[in-house]
């Protein structure tokens, strides 16, 4: 038997499945219109190249980048008045704030924390600096002291301990920290560590008396700073 080699006739398209595959084709290009115009508006905030007035202009050219320094000037020039405070404070009781070393602690500038904080520190040789040793006008084998000390004052509170020069300093290990003297509740203390030209700033919340804050440990090695240890996370430097 012979076969039929005659192919099947296709089936025209109707008007209405054209509508719908133009419809679906259509669709698809909004869909991908909608994907590439949200891509560009999340990408506008960081890819920002201008911004504008009221009226339209342009005005400075501004990025992500440039937002960012402007946010990390404005702490550091924060902490920087916070150190200049510590250092009118300590000057206002006659503390020296020209030593090569020194530790200087403030509290109770809002005249609530009516508590007694402490500034301690110990020398490589254990020699310790606090309110009951090595207060002005005495002085360590190392030329340190403790030349400001307050008990629970009604105002402002400062404690500062110094040495004045880096050629009477020991090799080894100064350790610094705070104590709640009383066990009082209070907000805020503020710590200044200075070794030679460099500065750091703390902030200590309220602690209790069985648990003393220890702040950082700087290393001496022949009359020069050769590591500074950070046991609380400075809040500036």
């Amino acid at each position: 038997m012979a076969q039929n080699n005659t192919p099947k006739p296709v089936k025209p398209s109707t008007n209405e499945q054209n509508r719908k595959r133009r419809q679906a084709w259509m669709c698809g290009i909004l869909a991908v219109l909608n994907l590439i115009a949200l891509a560009l508006l999340i990408m506008l905030p960081y890819n920002c190249t201008g911004t504008y007035d009221r009226g339209g202009n342009d005005t400075i050219v501004v990025t992500d980048t440039t937002i960012h320094e402007r946010r990390i000037t404005n702490e550091d020039e924060q902490a920087s008045e916070a150190s200049d405070d510590i250092d009118e404070a300590v000057e206002d009781e006659g503390g020296d704030t020209d030593a090569f070393m020194r530790f200087s602690i403030v509290w109770n500038e809002n005249g609530r924390d009516l508590v007694d904080l402490d500034a301690h520190a110990i020398e490589p040789n254990g020699t310790h600096i606090y309110f009951d040793s090595y207060r002005a006008p005495r002085r360590t084998r190392c030329g340190g002291q403790l030349d400001v000390d307050m008990q629970s004052p009604r105002g402002r509170g400062v404690e500062n301990i110094v040495w004045p020069s880096a050629n009477q300093l020991a090799d080894g290990d100064y350790e610094f920290a705070i104590d709640n003297y009383n066990n009082r509740q209070f907000g805020v203390c503020v710590a200044k560590l200075k070794v030679g030209d460099k500065s750091f700033l703390y902030k200590v919340q309220h602690f209790r008396k069985s648990d003393p804050v220890e702040i950082a440990v700087v290393t001496i090695k022949d009359h020069q700073v050769k590591n500074i240890k950070q046991i609380q996370r400075p809040v500036s430097q």
